[in-house]
């Protein structure tokens, strides 16, 4: 390799199943030969049978889940509402975050996450879920309370991750507060 770290030499190996694709040579043979793979569509054909496939596996773990009796996330969420009494939309939203955060451990998580979840739990239909401005309440909380009211934050970014709302996790004051929902 020269001083630069480009050799001039390309090399791409793809195995998708039973199909293998190896391209070497220059580095424009190579691209010729890849955009030659994509034109034909046998790229895009064995991209979707991945995809497929997933979708599948997925579905299958899904009905295994339901079967087996696991729980159903949004019938789990729903229990967890039901049994702390969290009826308040900053509540719930807030539950929706720890129970993303703590039971299935998940470190991003998006509003449209939220959404979704809370939705699956059945007591607000999706339309009516879509209309609460998630955003404004977790911005609320990480300033301190649930209407903005000037307490210590309910929320925080973790430590390293970026200061996006997806992040957020429950501070100390956040876990009381739901401690205090829930009694």
């Amino acid at each position: 390799m020269s001083e630069g770290g480009q050799s001039g030499v390309g090399r791409i190996y793809i195995r998708v199943g039973s199909q293998e694709i190896d391209l070497s040579g220059s580095a424009k043979e190579v691209d010729d030969a890849w955009l030659k793979i994509k034109e034909k569509g046998s790229w895009t054909a064995n991209l979707s049978v991945i995809r497929k496939a997933r979708e599948e596996a997925v579905e299958a773990a899904a009905q295994r889940a339901i079967q087996s009796g696991i729980p159903e996330r949004g019938s789990a969420f729903r229990r967890l509402l039901d049994s702390c009494n969290v009826e308040k939309t900053g509540d719930v939203i807030l539950a929706a975050i720890h129970y993303l955060r703590f039971v299935e451990k998940e470190t991003n998580t998006p509003p449209r996450e939220l959404k979704n979840l809370i939705a699956l739990a059945g007591k607000w239909t999706a339309e009516e879920v879509e209309k609460w401005n998630f955003s404004l309440y977790i911005n609320r909380m990480l300033e301190g309370g649930p209407r903005g009211n000037k307490q210590e934050p309910l929320l925080q970014y973790p430590t390293g991750m970026p200061k996006k709302n997806r992040y957020v996790v429950l501070t100390d004051a956040g876990r009381n507060h739901m401690e205090r929902v829930s009694s």
